[in-house]
């Protein structure tokens, strides 16, 4: 496939998670006209995910999967600029990978992941887009700068005991595919300032081959963006699961300075973000850390 070389669309998108929905989503980012494409991931390409990260060979295996997703990215799309960011998205690495992002495309495969970056792009009103894929079925949800509904309207809070995930359950991976392609069409919409995106979750299911997208209401309940929302700042301890290095380490993680292909994109080392609750002015993001 040939990509990027469409119109050209404004605004950084930030990637959370280089597998399996991230290969695909980065890929029709970029044929729909992104140019700036901020990942991060920290992990290394496995042979037993190779059926669903699809910019991966059998030569990457062992590879960082940054290196191995930017070069192939490189070779599909030679216009779109990749900021590589080395490690986990934490409460620690968030305010250093938030400003300039114009929507956040969380690609991760695990719950408490997913809560944190809904929770950081609340607080810092940052549009995002959820993208889940398990055994056959795919779930995408845009949500918006100022939430209602948003993750936590869904699902409230982290589950107490297992939950499946790509690794327990397993994955399709055409369904991986159908996931990425979907959230890059909310992303690209966003982009486009479209809002009808909003307020809605689709649903794949790969065994009855149907798509459907229906509306979902705002939770005056919610925790995140309720008329009484509780959350205002970003505590480790709350998912525990995503930052399980941070809570067991004296030093917290770091996301590796930014490392560039094809472009020269600003560091991201600020500690402020794009957006404050009015929408002006940057400010900082909260972590709860001293």
């Amino acid at each position: 496939m040939s990509g990027g070389d469409g119109e050209t669309v404004r605004g950084c998108v930030l990637l959370v998670g280089a597998g399996g929905i991230g290969g695909p989503a980065a890929i029709a980012l970029a044929a729909g006209g992104v140019r700036d494409l901020r990942v991060v991931d920290d992990d290394q390409v496995e042979i037993t995910n190779l059926h669903r990260q699809i910019l991966f060979d059998d030569d990457d295996v062992g590879r960082p999967k940054l290196e191995a997703f930017a070069e192939a990215l490189r070779r599909r799309a030679p216009r779109l600029r990749v900021d590589r960011r080395g490690g986990r998205f934490t409460p620690s690495a968030a305010a250093a990978l938030l400003p300039g992002v114009s929507v956040v495309v969380d690609a991760t495969d695990n719950f408490a992941s997913r809560f944190l970056i809904a929770d950081v792009c609340r607080l810092t009103r940052t549009p995002v887009v959820h993208a889940a894929a398990v055994r056959w079925r795919a779930t995408v949800m845009a949500v918006s700068a100022d939430g209602g509904p948003c993750y936590r309207c869904l699902f409230e809070d982290l589950p107490t005991g297992d939950a499946p995930d790509c690794a327990t359950a397993g994955v399709a991976g055409p369904v991986c595919g159908v996931a990425g392609a979907i959230a890059a069409d909310r992303a690209l919409a966003i982009l486009a300032g479209d809002s009808s995106v909003f307020g809605r979750i689709a649903t794949f299911d790969g065994l009855s081959d149907t798509l459907r997208s229906v509306r979902v209401a705002a939770r005056s309940t919610c925790a995140l963006c309720g008329e009484r929302a509780a959350i205002s700042t970003i505590d480790a301890s709350r998912y525990a699961n995503a930052c399980a290095s941070e809570l067991d380490s004296d030093s917290p993680p770091h996301v590796d300075s930014p490392t560039h292909v094809d472009g020269d994109l600003e560091s991201g080392s600020s500690t402020h973000v794009a957006r404050s609750r009015e929408g002006g002015s940057p400010t900082h993001l909260n972590t709860g850390e001293q």
